[in-house]
């Protein structure tokens, strides 16, 4: 395994670092919440209509499969493959901060998932003397790991 992907799953690790319905996205950055549901795992439906809410339950995104209906509010999107539906904020502002609410129905069966998006955990910023750069708390204390990591890859 080479240094470029230690150090992607490095990075992974800890910026996916969720119980599976927590994700983390900066402000300004964008962010895609999927919605898990199963009534497609065996086959796509012909009718299927989801419906995502925010958490002040505004309805962000309509979709009605069979009408080939697509509705979301400025800002977000949504894309549909068969057991697969995501909602993407194309910037995320602090209105986006909580609990999302996505409901799935076929027919007469629903299926409602919550995914709460969130502030990534090292919200300080320190301030490098002298010369105004900013930076997340952990980005610095990770740097010699990550230097020593490359040093030891390219002595090798």
């Amino acid at each position: 395994m080479g240094s470029a992907e230690l150090l992607l799953g490095f990075l992974v690790f800890h910026l996916v670092k969720g119980d599976g319905t927590t994700y983390f996205s900066a402000p300004g950055r964008p962010a895609t919440l999927p919605c898990p549901y199963h009534y497609e795992d065996l086959s796509p439906l012909p009718e299927l209509s989801v419906q995502w809410r925010s958490p002040q339950n505004q309805l962000l995104c309509h979709y009605v499969k069979h009408k080939a209906f697509l509705n979301c509010s400025e800002g977000y999107g949504l894309s549909y493959s068969p057991a697969r539906i995501n909602l993407t904020v194309e910037r995320v502002q602090e209105r986006d901060y909580g609990t999302h609410l996505c409901s799935v129905n076929k027919r007469h069966e629903f299926t409602d998932s919550h995914v709460k998006l969130q502030r990534p955990e090292e919200e300080s910023v320190t301030q490098l003397p002298g010369n105004g750069v900013t930076s997340s708390g952990h980005c610095w204390t990770l740097l010699p790991f990550l230097l020593m990591l490359v040093h030891y890859n390219l002595h090798r």
